[in-house]
């Protein structure tokens, strides 16, 4: 059971614009009230273990679905110096500069293909899968933007593991588009709703 009113509104069957709309109103309080009402801690084990497989600090890396940058300030916190978001909200986009851990911020739809003509050395995505929109069958639009053998390091909330059937969904994803699905970990993630989460860990 979801304590925060607000949680169950983001947990919600929402479409992008709807998102969008939720992101706009919420970038300016978004870092308070997650880390602090719902105890958001997923990006902390998250950079841990993202840290303990990409070895360079200098590595070209994709913070997809970065936010208002708590995860890049994981990443930083690591020892990652180069460093690029990419979000589907400019106001939370805002939000991430200020951190000044990024080398780049721009926005990008993750339920649609991103092409891109330089693929990342890793791909870090935090707090971004779970309830959806994205959904399993859009993890190739980022697994896609991977060089061949980096590795990416993608969280899924663990409520929306288990109530949008994340397992099914997951292994018809893996299948259709041929992802390397190396490791499943269990993560600490949203520690006053008492939420876990799965860490996945793709090699491009």
């Amino acid at each position: 059971m979801v304590k925060s009113s607000k949680l169950k509104n983001v947990y919600g069957n929402k479409t992008v614009e709807d998102q969008k709309q939720i992101y706009r109103d919420w970038a300016k309080t978004y870092d308070i009230e997650t880390t602090g009402e719902f105890g958001w801690i997923g990006f902390t084990p998250a950079a841990a273990e993202f840290s303990k497989r990409v070895i360079k600090k200098d590595a070209r890396i994709l913070d997809a679905g970065c936010g208002t940058g708590l995860s890049g300030v994981a990443l930083n916190k690591e020892g990652f110096t180069n460093i690029h978001g990419k979000d589907l909200s400019p106001e939370m986009l805002e939000q991430a500069e200020k951190t000044g851990v990024y080398s780049s911020l721009s926005e990008v739809d993750l339920t649609q293909p991103v092409q891109t003509f330089d693929p990342y050395d890793a791909i870090f995505s935090c707090g971004v899968f779970g309830f959806g929109p994205p959904y399993p069958e859009h993890l190739h639009h980022i697994i896609n933007m991977l060089k061949s053998g980096g590795y990416a390091v993608i969280t899924v909330n663990g409520k929306g593991w288990v109530e949008k059937n994340w397992p099914e969904s997951l292994l018809t994803a893996v299948e259709e588009h041929s992802l390397k699905l190396e490791e499943q970990l269990d993560i600490e993630y949203l520690e006053n709703e008492e939420i876990d989460g799965k860490l996945l860990i793709f090699r491009g």
